[in-house]
């Protein structure tokens, strides 16, 4: 096993098995809320642990313990944040943490479809694209790939600060320049 992957493995095993007793999403409902004043730092923390690492296994999960969205199975996994605007208005959005493409219509379904409506796809492998938008839901995913991301200095990391940026500003900014945007409608 090499060092890359050996980082990756034990970082998940760190983080990865944690689990939290906060209420979890009923019947898939986008009912969490992020602390942006909590999250931020550990998104930070999160950052430096993957500087060097290419390798996604286990970072979804990481990712998702960090702005303490539940990782339980079959309930999808949104966050909804809520972020002061320079200008003084208040944007409320979602966020998605995730290692398949959206379906922008299952966000209305899940009661997740907010002002803006972010994506954050990171898989290992390329898989063919089955993003599907609709007309009332305005939805961005950004998608990475695993080999793409091999090619790039510190990619998970970037992933990271770029969340962190959103959880700022409301806007996320692709800084690793390998995704591929998605968009609805």
């Amino acid at each position: 096993m090499n060092r890359e992957n050996k980082k990756a493995n034990h970082l998940n095993s760190i983080r990865g098995t944690q689990r939290f007793t906060k209420p979890s999403q009923i019947n898939g409902d986008a009912n969490i809320v992020i602390n942006n004043e909590t999250a931020i730092p550990k998104l930070r923390k999160l950052a430096q642990d993957y500087v060097g690492v290419t390798n996604p296994y286990g970072f979804l999960t990481n990712l998702r313990n960090a702005l303490e969205i539940p990782n339980l199975e079959g309930s999808s996994k949104y966050g909804v944040i809520i972020i002061q605007k320079e200008d003084g208005k208040k944007l409320e959005a979602s966020l998605r943490i995730t290692n398949h493409n959206s379906n922008a219509e299952t966000y209305i379904t899940h009661n997740a479809n907010y002002e803006y409506n972010l994506s954050i796809l990171v898989r290992k492998n390329f898989k063919i694209n089955t993003f599907k938008p609709h007309e009332n839901v305005k939805l961005d995913e950004y998608v990475y790939y695993g080999k793409k991301m091999a090619k790039v200095n510190n990619p998970l990391t970037q992933i990271i600060n770029s969340i962190i940026g959103y959880l700022q500003t409301g806007i996320y900014e692709d800084t690793t320049g390998i995704a591929f945007k998605n968009s609805s409608p």
